[in-house]
């Protein structure tokens, strides 16, 4: 997978409806076998990603790229991976965590 297909899943999996009156910008910085920095905004329902900085984002994730996605498709502990601290978050840890919700997904 590739931060731009990354993305892609962001959009295909977003649930409008539980982002009503939700105000958001969860930043992405990866490194390892993807390198780069991308974000998704979230205002009242909608969803926008882009690649590239966001100014003033609510939270950032800071991980390698295949963590990311283990973290993502359920094959390794979101709690347990941040306390060995194979992720960071700077900002509203609060938000990244009920962002969880906002793109459901599979179990795989």
């Amino acid at each position: 997978m590739t931060i731009e297909e990354y993305l892609r899943a962001m959009e295909t999996n977003f649930s409008p409806e539980r982002t009503y009156g939700k105000s958001a910008v969860i930043q992405y910085q990866f490194t390892g076998s993807q390198t780069g920095t991308c974000h998704a905004i979230i205002e009242n329902g909608t969803l926008h990603t882009a690649q590239g900085p966001h100014p003033a984002p609510t939270a950032t994730v800071i991980s390698d790229f295949d963590v990311w996605m283990r973290v993502m498709a359920y094959r390794q502990d979101p709690l347990l991976a941040y306390q060995e601290g194979c992720y960071q978050v700077v900002g509203d840890l609060e938000t990244l965590m009920e962002s969880d919700s906002w793109f459901p997904r599979r179990v795989q």
